[in-house]
């Protein structure tokens, strides 16, 4: 079939379905993203609602977005342990360590904002795909690609430490209509998946098309809560607990432990549940997991298997027990990712027979849950740089934030992810202690290569510093102000919207034009004198506010062509801040 010439999509006047403009309407306005054109906007959208569940962590909608130059490919991003991977270095040093059982997987996504399934765009979607995954010498005009096909080379390079020897790829072809499986898409489809089967690079390929309806839900799903309903056993409530609200020891069946809990809609694994779990899975290979399968596949042992096995710990903001069934509304498991992952893995051949220890908590202290964590994950070596988030500086950092309240430059602090799901705060004004750690990076440690390309090299490098107690809480709100005041700026086109990529290094420029260049240490008094210079000139939109991201901006582009391989240096920054008068 030939493929047509139309013009881009972004240059088409579309009457896009109500309830998905809406949705893109609320979408763009809670992320800042209302400068951009509608099909710009719908890209993004469509990648967040795909890649959120299949990432842990926040991202960088511009880290997987292609741009007006990508050949049929809207989304791509390579997903390692469920992190996204934004270059080939961090890819590089993943890969350095002695674990063999990595997940990885290759998503790709192509949306369309017409309400009709276009074979020839499928096509121009299968062929780009495809080049990218066979390609020996690739390189496409979109940098976004590029830096993706990199980070695949390295994966590729490593298959001996990926879980079955080879990655998983996974395919979206979205659009604003009803998908019907016409003949002719559904043969394109399948003929899509067995070619990409014959290549023999993936362990599970997973290509589909995606309407309204199934987009309506992914997107739904990223910020209202879950909700589960488990049949129970038995269950004792244990006696009055400082901080917590209720806590039950319970037996279930293992079969009902999957299927109501650890099993979303589309039959996969709700790996958001896992979120405040430190340890990511070991795979099937782990000697202890092994061992776990040999016992549920065992007829005898497995009826053993409550008392061999420590059981899976849950904490709910809500718990409730209403005869034999327990309710439960936005749940993390802190322990028993290993037990919950084999169970998941083996759960074709769970009989009823086979029960499973839980330990339900509710509470909605951040205290006490980060102490559960952290409590229940210390029995095996864990790295030190997954415990972050529970240090006592970050309990200080979002008591700093919450001091603004309803303040113009009010910015919440997200000590645990999805903390602020269904309260109707814009996203744009949330900040992660990732996303509040890289803004520390780039504004105080004069490293916004290691925020824009090196998240990971960015803690075994500045981590332990960033984190110290002693530093001063004002540094991470001063730092997250900068660049949510980048965000609205560009948004409501005071400042170019190319400028979204140097966003790193202007915060450190915007830093040293407002304060000056010399900086007191991180854990002195002046510190905080220092940082409410920047936090008196940014709170508020206006002239004294927009005046240092223009000079900044100006000087960016003094700069010249910057390409993506000189922003990953150092070098870039120094000669930024010389052009400072």
């Amino acid at each position: 079939m030939q493929l047509s010439d139309a013009p881009p999509e972004n240059t088409i006047a579309i009457n896009m379905h109500r309830i998905i403009k809406s949705h893109l309407d609320n979408f763009s306005k809670s992320f800042g993203l209302t400068d951009l054109n509608e099909a710009e906007q719908f890209e993004m959208f469509v990648n967040y609602a795909v890649l959120t569940p299949k990432i842990s962590t926040t991202f960088e909608l511009g880290d997987v977005t292609t741009g007006d130059a990508d050949d049929g490919i809207d989304g791509v991003a390579v997903i390692v342990d469920e992190e996204l991977l934004v270059s080939e270095e961090d890819a590089e040093s993943i890969f350095k360590s002695d674990r063999k059982n990595h997940d990885v997987e290759i998503v790709f996504v192509q949306a369309k904002r017409s309400d009709s399934f276009d074979l020839g765009d499928f096509l121009k979607f299968k062929e780009s795909v495809q080049k990218f995954i066979n390609a020996d010498d690739y390189e496409v005009d979109d940098e976004v690609q590029n830096n993706a096909n990199s980070i695949y080379d390295v994966c590729l390079r490593n298959v001996p430490k990926i879980r079955g020897g080879k990655p998983s790829i996974t395919a979206r072809f979205v659009t604003t209509g009803v998908y019907n499986e016409p003949e002719a898409l559904e043969a394109a489809r399948k003929k899509f998946e067995r070619e990409l089967k014959s290549v023999g690079y993936f362990s599970t390929i997973d290509v589909r098309f995606v309407g309204r309806d199934e987009l309506t839900a992914l997107w739904v799903s990223t910020y209202s809560g879950i909700q589960a309903q488990l049949p129970i056993f038995s269950n004792a409530p244990l006696p009055k607990i400082a901080g917590i609200e209720e806590a039950y020891l319970v037996v279930a069946s293992a079969k009902d432990v999957v299927e109501n809990l650890l099993v979303s809609d589309d039959g996969n694994l709700r790996t958001q549940v896992f979120e405040e779990n430190v340890r990511s899975f070991l795979g099937s290979e782990n000697p202890v997991n092994r061992s776990i399968a040999e016992t549920l596949n065992d007829a005898k042992a497995s009826t053993r298997f409550p008392v061999m096995n420590n059981g899976i710990t849950i904490v709910s903001p809500d718990v409730r027990v209403q005869g034999n069934v327990l309710h439960l509304e936005n749940y993390q498991i802190v322990n028993g990712c290993q037990t919950s992952n084999v169970l998941y893995e083996n759960r074709k051949i769970l009989s009823d027979r086979i029960m499973v220890n839980l330990k339900i908590v509710e509470t909605s202290n951040e205290d006490v849950f980060a102490e559960l964590v952290r409590a229940t994950n210390s029995q095996s070596k864990i790295e030190e740089n997954q415990f972050f988030s529970l240090r006592p500086i970050v309990k200080r950092v979002e008591q700093y934030f919450d001091s603004f309240e309803d303040q113009d430059g009010r910015l919440y602090f997200e000590r645990r992810d999805r903390q602020f799901i269904g309260r109707d705060v814009p996203a744009v004004r949330v900040f992660s202690v990732h996303t509040a750690a890289k803004c520390v990076a780039a504004m105080f440690y004069h490293r916004p290569e290691l925020a824009y390309r090196y998240p990971k090299q960015m803690y075994e490098l500045i981590g332990e510093k960033m984190f110290s107690e002693s530093n001063k809480e004002c540094i991470f709100y001063c730092s997250s102000l900068a660049l949510y005041r980048l965000h609205l700026l560009v948004s409501n086109g005071t400042i170019p919207q190319n400028m979204r990529k140097f966003k790193w290094h202007i915060l450190a420029l915007v830093r040293v034009i407002i304060a000056g260049e010399k900086m007191p240490e991180l854990n002195s008094k002046k510190m905080d004198a220092y940082c409410q210079k920047v936090i008196d000139a940014l709170s508020k939109h206006g002239a004294t506010a927009v005046a240092p991201f223009k000079k900044a901006a100006a000087i960016v582009q003094s700069m010249g062509d910057i390409s993506s391989d000189r922003l990953k240096r150092q070098t870039v920054l120094d000669e930024m801040l010389k052009k400072i008068k």
